[in-house]
């Protein structure tokens, strides 16, 4: 097999761009077959713009044709996510999945548990970790430069969005249709490079504020503390209602500070000498120990990162080169999220891993109480 025939279900904006992507050569181990489009617009500009590939009006018309494609690329709103990868799965085919996973850690664990029964690679698109800034920063702490980590702290208020985005779509920032907002949304992204950088944490402390700048149920902005086993202590901090908002990343480690901001710009602080050894050492009360500063090269340019991504994936399954982005991946940011919003529902620190069964019966309450409020 020299290349992955390459499905797609879902043609929005997300949707559009990925299939551009493949029609043009962007992933040369990849070749767009087939794209799932439900409305008559789209289906007429694929028509036009896609020759060669097909068009399939619905789940079912692509799935009866599943002899014609190797990978399915899941870009369907989030509710949906699941039940079509599980498809896809049985089908024999491999699924790379937009972000989120899904929204519940039960219904993703399935998913990942059918994918490994029916042997199928299951992948996930985080493109944001694939920047080359967070790329340089998982660098610089796997060669230990940091020393023992104590602190993370990611200020992410960079999200303002207008009530016109949240009455985009009909499903959009609803428990019902998205099953929960900020958290489910625009934070899977950071979840997904926090935990890549740092791991998951066992204990999450979080005040969620739902509604706080708009009218509706589901969050708007977020402060959630995370414990770990070895002493680090985490803090994550997002809104989509403020701005000008801020996006910086800092770990501080006993041998010094590793910054992210922007996306783009490395900067580490070095301890001349590392906290553990001037607390033992140092006899002057207010002494501090001395850093040195410097801004670490990388490029602004992350303009291929979703090429990386699809690139890695038909890698992996053509060649058995590492995943770099996996359901587990998925998984992971799924349940920083679902901690989140079980902690500020129980009003107390959860622990991981989390009870998918509680989570799943409070999330039923909150659909429900949404649903009551709109008749």
């Amino acid at each position: 097999m020299n290349q992955l025939r390459t499905a797609l279900i879902g043609f929005g904006g997300m949707g559009q761009q990925y299939a551009q992507m493949l029609r043009d050569g962007g992933v040369e181990d990849m070749v767009l077959t087939g794209v799932c489009c439900r409305n008559a617009r789209g289906q007429e500009l694929l028509r036009q713009s896609y020759p060669g590939v097909a068009v399939y009006p619905d789940a079912d018309d692509l799935f009866a044709h599943s002899d014609d494609f190797d990978v399915l690329v899941i870009v369907t709103p989030h509710t949906s996510h699941v039940e079509l990868g599980m498809r896809a799965a049985k089908a024999g085919k491999h699924i790379l999945i937009d972000k989120p996973a899904g929204t519940t850690v039960c219904e993703v664990q399935e998913l990942l548990d059918c994918a490994r029964e029916c042997h199928v690679t299951c992948g996930m698109i985080f493109n944001v970790r694939m920047y080359p800034a967070y790329r340089k920063a998982q660098e610089l702490l796997d060669s230990g430069v940091l020393g023992p980590l104590q602190r993370a702290v990611w200020m992410c208020n960079s999200w303002y969005r207008s009530p016109a985005y949240h009455r985009s779509s009909s499903w959009r920032s609803t428990w019902q249709g998205e099953r929960g907002g900020l958290l489910i949304n625009q934070c899977q992204h950071c979840f997904d490079v926090w935990q890549s950088l740092l791991g998951m944490p066992e204990r999450i402390w979080a005040d969620v504020a739902y509604g706080r700048y708009n009218d509706f149920q589901v969050d708007d902005a977020v402060d959630i503390q995370m414990r770990y086993a070895n002493g680090l202590h985490g803090t994550f901090i997002a809104s989509s209602g403020e701005n000008p908002g801020v996006n910086r990343l800092e770990i501080w480690g006993t041998k010094g500070k590793l910054c992210v901001e922007d996306h783009t710009k490395v900067t580490l602080d070095t301890n001349l000498v590392d906290t553990d050894t001037f607390a033992r050492t140092n006899t002057e009360i207010y002494a501090v120990p001395g850093h040195e500063s410097r801004e670490i090269p990388v490029s602004e340019d992350f303009s291929d990162s979703y090429q990386r991504v699809f690139s890695n994936f038909a890698a992996h399954v053509l060649r058995g080169t590492p995943l770099a982005e996996s359901g587990e991946d998925g998984l992971n940011s799924v349940t920083l999220a679902n901690g989140a919003y079980l902690s500020s529902w129980l009003g107390q620190p959860v622990t991981l891993p989390l009870d998918g069964a509680q989570y799943d019966a409070l999330l039923r309450e909150h659909i429900q109480e949404e649903q009551n409020s709109q008749k």
